[in-house]
């Protein structure tokens, strides 16, 4: 892809603005507040006013005062399927490809602009910088809407990223400061916009991060760019980090690779490393986040989890897999969440263990005329609890863990981050539960998820709560994974989120009841909480 793949002029283009002081007016009339309506209107003037000769400063201007407003709705649009289950529906699809054209128009505006720097236009002289760093900005933010989701998305958007920065290079202009884009008041640069995208990018792989955490991250970024250098030649190195490059030529992100070739970038990540350490010392010795600029919103645990691995994404060599994986096509039935888990286990639906046990009249006449009862009752019970069973295939295997894929038309649920889920393989006996890590829907809304194999033989139990006033409590189904000792794993009880407390004594019903008290968190997910458990 050319950086100057760009709408054709057209005589037939009609914008409602055609110089600042009209667009200035019309922005007047679009109420921001109704964000559907006014993103529909921002992203059609845009792409209208991109087919349209304009005065190279004068669409400078009109772009600048566009920039905000669009930020604005594109932020509040985006909402909408930030961190929602995946695939997305057809609405939330939508929204999102919306929300990228108004990010292409944006970029097509500024490198309208860009083609008329190098042109040498005078009316643009000592604008180079602020044009490149605007079409970077762009293109980085429409790769960030990717991540929201678990959108891959095409190795393109790279090569036109790799383009523009080389073309800021070549003017002269990587660290010449501008007022930002999405907060005028701070300075940024072409060079720490580039990298901001490079290392987003690392610490989003393998798309294991929430979406809140990758927003914390990119705050971060902000001033940690600032503290990393890009050279031609790689630099002396220093002890216990990895080396970091780029190919400018290819359609990636940054790797943890000994690259060469005229095409080669390297990173020099040494302040930023002592930036990051730094924070982790001082965190640890009782200063607040807030204090060290990393936020409000993040208590000082989870900020040093999160300085420790994007420590490890951006400056150690990645880590030799614990076992090795192996490629696989196997076929496999995959059902989600406890309920669902529980039923595909026990064969039947979960049933309050305190219902009668005497048979209905129905149940009478079954027995007498087939001989058994009839499953049927159980079946549809099942399809109305939504204990549905897709067809999916494991791409990959490891001890501990799976690859695996589902085409559109394998099944129509949808997956959350450390959702629990279960696999029964075509060429296994049982059924194993697992936790997903990671997320990935294609182009062609294939559904790719990452799983954690939890140790452990499930069995279904039913539990509930003990003590004061709870004679009349429910059961609810939940697993029991027995101990591990090869893996480290201690006998373990799965239920419902938000069931644990601290030496919680619960009722256990198997083929007797039993008494069993909650000792602690091994898993807290989406939808469940692995508790380790021991005697009363």
């Amino acid at each position: 892809m050319s950086a100057f793949d760009l709408p054709v002029i057209s005589p037939d283009a009609n914008p409602e603005f055609t110089d600042a002081a009209s667009c200035a007016q019309w922005l007047r009339t679009v109420p921001l507040i109704n964000v559907a309506p006014s993103h529909s209107r921002i992203l059609g003037q845009i792409e209208e006013l991109n087919c349209f000769e304009v005065e190279p400063s004068e669409r400078l201007r009109i772009m600048e005062l566009l920039l905000e407003p669009a930020t604005f709705v594109q932020a509040e649009h985006a909402k909408k399927f930030t961190g929602k289950p995946v695939p997305l529906g057809k609405p939330e699809r939508d929204i999102f490809y919306n929300v990228l054209g108004l990010w292409d128009a944006l970029s097509h505006g500024y490198r309208h602009c860009l083609l008329s720097v190098l042109g040498n236009h005078p009316a643009l002289a000592g604008q180079q910088a602020l044009v490149c760093q605007r079409a970077l900005w762009c293109i980085g933010q429409r790769i960030v809407e990717h991540y929201k989701s678990f959108q891959e998305f095409s190795g393109e958007d790279w090569k036109l990223l790799h383009h523009l920065f080389a073309t800021a290079e070549g003017l002269g202009i990587l660290d010449k400061e501008v007022p930002d884009a999405a907060q005028k008041t701070r300075a940024t640069s072409c060079l720490r916009t580039y990298v901001h995208s490079l290392l987003l990018q690392l610490a989003n792989d393998p798309s294991e991060p929430s979406p809140k955490q990758l927003v914390i991250v990119g705050r971060w970024l902000e001033y940690l760019a600032q503290k990393v250098r890009i050279d031609r030649k790689p630099g002396p190195g220093a002890p216990g980090l990895a080396p970091l490059a780029v190919d400018l030529a290819a359609a990636r992100g940054a790797v943890h690779e000994t690259l060469s070739g005229g095409s080669t970038r390297h990173l020099r990540i040494d302040e930023l490393a002592k930036s990051i350490r730094s924070r982790v010392a001082l965190l640890r010795a009782g200063d607040t986040p807030e204090k060290l600029g990393l936020g409000d919103d993040v208590s000082a645990s989870a900020a040093e989890q999160l300085l420790l691995i994007v420590h490890r994404q951006w400056c150690e060599e990645p880590r030799p897999r614990v076992s090795s994986r192996r490629a696989v096509a196997v076929p496999a039935k995959v059902c989600m969440g406890l309920s669902a888990i529980h039923y595909c286990i026990s064969g039947k639906p979960f049933r309050q263990p305190a219902a009668p046990k005497e048979l209905t009249k129905a149940q009478r006449d079954e027995i007498a005329t087939f001989g058994h009862v009839s499953t049927r009752e159980d079946e549809e019970r099942a399809i109305q609890q939504s204990y549905t069973v897709e067809t999916w295939t494991i791409t990959e295997e490891s001890l501990g863990g799976l690859r695996i894929s589902r085409g559109e038309d394998g099944g129509k649920s949808r997956l959350v981050q450390r959702q629990l889920i279960g696999v029964l393989p075509a060429d296994a006996k049982g059924l194993m539960v697992g936790v997903v890590r990671w997320l990935a829907v294609s182009g062609e809304v294939e559904l790719r998820a990452g799983v954690r194999i939890l140790p452990g033989l499930p069995r279904c139990v039913a539990v509930r709560a003990t003590g004061l006033n709870t004679t009349n409590e429910m059961y609810v189904p939940a697993l029991v994974l027995p101990a591990v000792p090869a893996l480290r794993s201690p006998a373990a009880l799965i239920l419902p989120a938000g069931w644990y407390r601290p030496k919680r004594l619960v009722e256990v019903l198997s083929d007797k009841a039993e008494q069993i008290l909650l000792t602690g968190i091994l898993d807290r997910g989406a939808d469940f909480e692995r508790l380790s458990i021991g005697a009363p």
